[in-house]
């Protein structure tokens, strides 16, 4: 008898082992995403998700280099665009942590050929600014700056002499929101303040510390190998721009500058998922990482996009939500519409159609990459939203 209950006990415990680890190990139906590639004109794609045990799967499809016999992978490098707005982030809330600017403080006197460029008013006259840029004005994308691409008014802006080092804001800061060159601000702001520029402060104390090694400003020659082909959409069909970078940059731009893999990405937001930490350090407090996760705006301020035409933005997807709300480093899904991705969570994207989700509450992370424009390409987007709503359909079920 005792030989029996013991033999029942491990029987027990091994099939208890065996699902936990089935769960551990589960992972999406891979074939909706096949067939929407096959069925697709898109060239590559990869896209990957971390779950709330860590694991971590990718999904890929094409070649890095068009028309290539490879297959693209986590490793390749991709132009990042706007998703290295979140890690500018990061590092001026470090800054604020660590006592050396405060998001309210007026930034007249640290910034002034920032605060000193007028306003471009609706009747296109040039008008001095009254109210006080803060940091949280740059992190919310309400300072007023913009750019071309989502703003008319900007992009029919051509005066003869301009003095500025940015084009006119649109509006009085707090007033209102306008996606533009915010960040670009932040990143000279993190730069003045630390005394390093930008490339030097990432590598210091965010992209060196969580060793993502492919994620530079100015990408290393031994890595140039990994850059993946890019370019435009048109009529014709996909037309690819020269891959590899002819010269460094020593300007680093903070809202759009980086290339950086699909892996380091994923560990980016990994340490997002874990309110900062990561295994051996911290880059921020949880409690400071928590008020980046919440809306940020003004009660009577709300996301608007601007439609007109351009190079850079497409209009066949459905990127933007006017509904949803701010962080301060990306855009809170907070349409009770929405379909599969959870009230809360917060995603943003690059403008060669890549994009990212964090789910803080069930512990999920999405990258998708694909690497042309304009943005906001129907065939992408969809195909990113089809991904996402396999992960939530899957773990959040």
């Amino acid at each position: 008898m005792k030989n029996l209950l013991f033999t029942l006990i491990i029987i027990s415990i091994l099939t208890g082992c065996k699902t936990e680890k089935q769960e551990r190990e589960k992972a999406i139906n891979p074939l909706p995403l096949n067939t929407y590639f096959q069925n697709s004109e898109l060239p590559a794609a990869i896209m990957g998700y971390s779950n709330k045990d860590g694991q971590i799967k990718w999904y890929t499809y094409g070649p890095s280099v068009w028309d290539g016999k490879d297959t693209i992978n986590e490793n390749n490098i991709f132009r990042i665009y706007s998703m290295t707005k979140a890690i500018t982030s990061v590092a001026a809330m470090q800054l604020v942590e660590q006592g050396k600017i405060g998001l309210d403080d007026p930034l007249d006197d640290l910034m002034p050929e920032m605060t000193s460029i007028p306003i471009l008013t609706k009747e296109g006259e040039l008008v001095k600014g009254s109210k006080s840029i803060t940091l949280r004005h740059l992190l919310t994308h309400t300072a007023g700056f913009g750019y071309d691409f989502t703003s008319s008014r900007l992009q029919s802006f051509q005066p003869d002499n301009w003095e500025y080092e940015d084009k006119p804001r649109l509006f009085e800061a707090g007033t209102n929101w306008r996606y533009g060159t915010n960040a670009d601000w932040v990143g000279k702001i993190v730069e003045k303040i630390s005394g390093e520029n930008l490339e030097q402060y990432f590598r210091n104390y965010i992209t060196g510390p969580l060793q993502m090694d492919a994620t530079w400003f100015n990408v290393p020659d031994n890595l140039k190998d990994r850059i993946v082909s890019y370019g435009v959409r048109d009529s014709t069909g996909f037309n690819e721009y020269p891959r590899i970078p002819k010269k460094p940059v020593t300007s680093y731009n903070a809202g759009g500058g980086l290339f950086g893999s699909p892996k380091d990405y994923m560990t980016f937001l990994q340490c997002m998922l874990n309110y900062g930490k990561y295994e051996g350090g911290q880059l921020l407090k949880r409690e400071t990482f928590e008020l980046m996760l919440k809306d940020n705006l003004p009660k009577e301020v709300s996301l608007n996009y601007e439609q007109f035409n351009n190079d850079v933005m497409s209009y066949t997807g459905g990127f933007g939500d006017v509904s949803d709300r701010w962080g301060l480093a990306w855009a809170i899904e907070a349409n009770k519409s929405e379909l599969f991705r959870p009230i809360g969570s917060v995603y943003w994207a690059g403008a060669a159609n890549s994009y990212y989700t964090l789910d803080i509450e069930n512990k999920i992370a999405i990258v998708y990459f694909t690497q042309y424009f304009p943005f906001n390409d129907k065939e992408s987007f969809d195909f990113y939203r089809l991904f996402e709503q396999e992960v939530f359909q899957s773990f959040n079920n």
